[in-house]
């Protein structure tokens, strides 16, 4: 006869097993990643009495927990998109709001200044009108410095949360791979039901692990996993674990990188490639604030630059050539700025980057790698456009004579103002040609009397019959009290000799005549960088600004009528606020501000749409994670009455095999 005692603590201690599991349920209704478990229940082996078989009782398999394996990696995957597309929103509509904002924009100090421009026009003699023209100038660009740092800060944030991921990410990998083996310990056979809760912290873990990145998970043996994250990259192996850390950018060490380290060694990942939240800031400090910095630069510096030009046409109150009226974009240290050197060990030299063209001046980021070099002979490039990836051949042939080459359709040139060492093939710049333009703009002129509202005295026109490139710019009249100075009755004509080279522009100077004026031929050296030159004809200092000239070439220096009430260079400073001078003559100053913020509307609008269609996602799979893993009440309140009711039976059983014992005891008394 079976062992009813036994049969009867069986059912005892199974019932106590799922009465124990469904107050954990309970207890754990609200536990953050919690799964439902569940006690499973086999018959015991049957014990053969004769013919038949009886059975021995119960006894507990296993305790599961309720879990779908591919709603989790859903989950996962879709957790990844969203907070992806959350920080793309956040990081777009802080921008969006700094630009399109009245109280941050530069619309309204760009339009100001430009009616300041206008009453000098309406009055060239009146010093206050001068006076508020210079101070509303100075605020506009104090307006784009100020917006550039905003930009900055949202930058160095950005740069701060990556270092906060990178703390983060390993923090969970060290809590994985702990977990990991704490499991193996634990978990016992099968498929380590024996660790529950410890399985359940692991997959809370993974999934805070794939806000940050775009997670994958291997099973191994032992019931440990290993964790890879972006494009495959192993975070956790085992019970090991890799750190994350945040490093210095190169070549821009401001702009920082995430690397794998293990055993002291560091790898460099691409953020933009990992997926989550930290491919949000990659993505958005990359493609988003860089190139509202860069797209800032170039409306500054084209609307500075043009203004600079205009008055370096006209004339000033005191009679002289005018000056600049806002920063040299085009100093020393700006053009330095605009080359960042890689760390490559593969030679060192200083670049510099000039801006040359404002019609085709763009706001994309260069590289620049030498493709061959034959030291104080020629050097060659490759240029390629970090935005389309179209990539153009560049040389300078003769480095004796020449240290500055043409970027072609990119209104840039790129000097070598000094060679350190020479430079082997693969070395490797970045060119941000516009990039700190709003940072560096500032006004230069304060004095009233020296806005150039009239015309100029003296004018340079060139011949339609000159076959070079040069172009020749009155810049200083240097003696009025010149025997030879140009007046109505006497223009002067520079006429370039064949004795011209490379490196020296050899040239003469004629009266209306045709009477050569000076004794011996004159002659100006050609800068090797810059390749600019100054020539002076009667009094009068004349700029070479670009171009070559070539023999023969002619150069006529003219008087221009001019005066106290001339406003002519006025009114031509004032129709370049409509002039299309910008994006290949197809845009103003103010269509290339628009243009930035159409775009960061546009990309702000796309974040949204695209974080509230992966937010439903995530909500899907997660609902689909709770209906297999989520505790319902109900139903565990229905359970601890019927295993209340299956312990109470048991235990009958208990008392009824006492009974039945007493009763054989006593009847062999």
């Amino acid at each position: 006869m079976a062992d009813l005692l036994q049969i009867g603590l069986s059912g005892v201690y199974t019932s106590q097993a799922n009465l124990a599991t469904t107050s954990h349920n309970i207890s754990n209704v609200s536990t953050e990643g919690y799964s439902r478990q569940n006690v499973d229940v086999s018959a015991t082996g049957a014990q053969r009495l004769s013919s038949h078989f009886v059975g021995t009782g119960a006894m507990v398999s296993s305790i599961d927990r309720a879990y779908d394996q591919f709603a989790f990696a859903e989950n996962m995957i879709n957790t990844s998109n969203h907070a992806y597309y959350q920080e793309k929103y956040t990081q777009a509509n802080q921008m969006d709001t700094l630009l399109s904002n009245e109280s941050t924009s530069v619309t309204a100090p760009v339009i100001n200044m430009f009616s300041s421009l206008s009453n000098v026009a309406d009055n060239p003699n009146l010093l206050e009108a001068r006076t508020v023209f210079l101070e509303d100038a100075g605020s506009m660009v104090n307006q784009y410095n100020t917006l550039y740092k905003h930009l900055d800060n949202q930058y160095k944030g950005i740069n701060a949360d990556i270092d906060n991921s990178a703390s983060v990410m390993t923090e969970l990998a060290e809590s994985i791979a702990s977990l990991n083996d704490q499991i193996a310990s634990v978990g016992g056979p099968g498929n380590g039901t024996g660790a529950n809760d410890l399985l359940d912290k692991r997959n809370l873990a993974i999934t805070e692990l794939s806000k940050y990145v775009n997670t994958s998970v291997v099973a191994t043996d032992n019931h440990m996993v290993n964790v890879y994250i972006g494009s495959g990259q192993g975070l956790v192996m085992g019970q090991n674990a890799q750190q994350v850390i945040a490093v210095d950018g190169d070549p821009d060490p401001a702009r920082k990188q995430l690397a794998l380290q293990f055993n002291g060694k560091a790898a460099v990942i691409n953020g933009n490639q990992l997926g989550g939240e930290v491919a949000g800031l990659f993505n958005s400090r990359d493609k988003d604030v860089e190139v509202a910095m860069n797209q800032l630069g170039q409306s500054v510096i084209g609307l500075t630059h043009a203004l600079n030009e205009q008055q370096k046409l006209g004339q000033t109150l005191e009679g002289q050539i005018g000056q600049n009226l806002f920063n040299d974009i085009n100093s020393k240290d700006s053009m330095e700025s605009r080359v960042l050197s890689h760390k490559d060990d593969l030679g060192k030299a200083t670049l510099s980057v000039r801006i040359d063209d404002l019609t085709t001046l763009s706001p994309d980021e260069l590289t620049l790698k030498v493709t061959e070099h034959v030291p104080g002979v020629s050097i060659a490039f490759s240029v390629t456009n970090n935005r389309t990836g179209e990539t153009k051949q560049v040389a300078i042939d003769d480095l004796s004579t020449e240290n500055r080459f043409n970027i072609p359709d990119s209104g840039i040139s790129v000097g070598i103002d000094s060679m350190v060492t020479p430079l082997q093939e693969g070395k490797t710049f970045t060119l941000r040609p516009t990039r700190y333009g709003a940072l560096e703009a500032s006004i230069q002129e304060t004095d009233p009397k020296r806005v150039a509202a009239a015309e100029a005295e003296v004018k340079s026109i060139s011949s339609e019959q000159n076959t070079g490139t040069a172009q020749l710019r009155v810049s200083a009249l240097l003696d009025k009290a010149n025997p030879h100075y140009v007046n109505p009755e006497n223009p002067l004509t520079i006429q370039i000799s064949a004795n011209s080279n490379n490196g020296m522009i050899a040239y003469n100077v004629f009266d209306k005549n045709g009477s050569q004026v000076n004794a011996t031929e004159l002659t100006a050296p050609i800068d090797p960088l810059s390749g600019k030159a100054v020539l002076v004809a009667g009094g009068v200092e004349v700029s070479l600004e670009k171009g070559k000239p070539l023999a023969n070439d002619q150069f006529t220096l003219q008087f221009n009528e001019t005066g106290d009430s001339d406003n002519r260079n006025m009114l031509a400073m004032t129709d370049l606020q409509d002039a299309k001078i910008m994006n290949g003559k197809k845009a103003t100053f103010q269509d290339v501000y628009n243009g930035m913020i159409s775009e960061v509307g546009a990309k702000t609008a796309n974040a949204d749409v695209a974080m509230q269609s992966a937010s439903i996602l995530k909500d899907q799979s997660f609902e689909r994670i709770q209906l297999v893993s989520g505790v319902n009440m109900d139903e565990e309140a229905a359970n601890l009455l019927k295993y209340q009711q299956y312990y109470s039976a048991a235990a009958r059983v208990i008392t009824v095999a006492n009974e039945v014992f007493e009763s054989i005891l006593n009847a062999s008394r």
